[in-house]
């Protein structure tokens, strides 16, 4: 859990020391532009559904305990012993105490005396569900990861507008605020495709195929 918070807290933290004891790297218009235009177009780009879906993935990939397929295959081998020894009471039993939610679900149907059939089906149906998503969220964050840079580009093309216009006005005390405005907006956009939505697109893609791997071992 908590190496899964580092990489963001670092980034916060460093965001905060960086305001506090230099601002010139802090600036809101800069920040509007890059993040709030990244984020007004993922909303007209993705459903309500989809966004709370991928909120919802992300604060579970960075607060859930880790679990490892070695542990999976031991909590499999516990429940198929429990099953020999004391049959469907035994599973009803361990139902509330299971973590794994696709893994609870084949339980469930196994004690409501489901055909082998009727679960084969519903946990395939479950699994190509949970895979879906996975694949709708990865898609957003790559969206996302080009939307960031895309925006500091256009904070930049703005920057450098206002740059030069000043230029032919003279005007030499807005000069420093557009000039900021091109590179910080760049700088910003960068800054969260690479250290921020990177990181989270590799280590969903890691959970997913682990995730993949775990359903199709329940399902076998």
């Amino acid at each position: 859990m908590f190496r899964n918070l580092a990489l963001p807290g670092a980034v916060l933290f460093a965001l905060a020391l960086g305001a506090i004891f230099n601002p010139r790297f802090f600036d809101p218009l800069s920040l509007l532009i890059t993040f709030g235009g990244a984020a007004l177009v993922s909303y007209f780009s993705f459903s309500e559904k989809q966004l709370r879906g991928l909120a919802r993935a992300i604060r579970q990939l960075l607060t859930a305990p880790e679990s490892t397929l070695a542990g999976h295959m031991a909590e499999l081998r516990r429940l198929s012993g429990l099953y020999r020894l004391q049959g469907l009471r035994g599973l009803e039993n361990q139902e509330a105490h299971l973590k794994d939610g696709f893994l609870k679900y084949g339980v469930e149907l196994l004690v409501d005396l489901h055909s082998e059939e009727s679960i084969r089906a519903r946990l395939e149906y479950r699994m190509l569900t949970d895979l879906g998503e996975h694949e709708i969220h990865r898609q957003m964050l790559l969206a996302m990861g080009k939307l960031l840079p895309s925006f500091g580009l256009i904070g930049t093309l703005i920057g450098m507008v206002l740059l030069l216009s000043n230029l032919s006005t003279q005007d030499s005390q807005t000069l420093p605020a557009a000039l900021g405005l091109a590179v910080l907006t760049t700088l910003y956009g960068a800054v969260s495709a690479n250290v921020i939505v990177a990181p989270i697109l590799a280590r969903l893609q890691s959970a997913a195929v682990e995730r993949e791997t775990k359903m199709r071992v329940s399902k076998d």
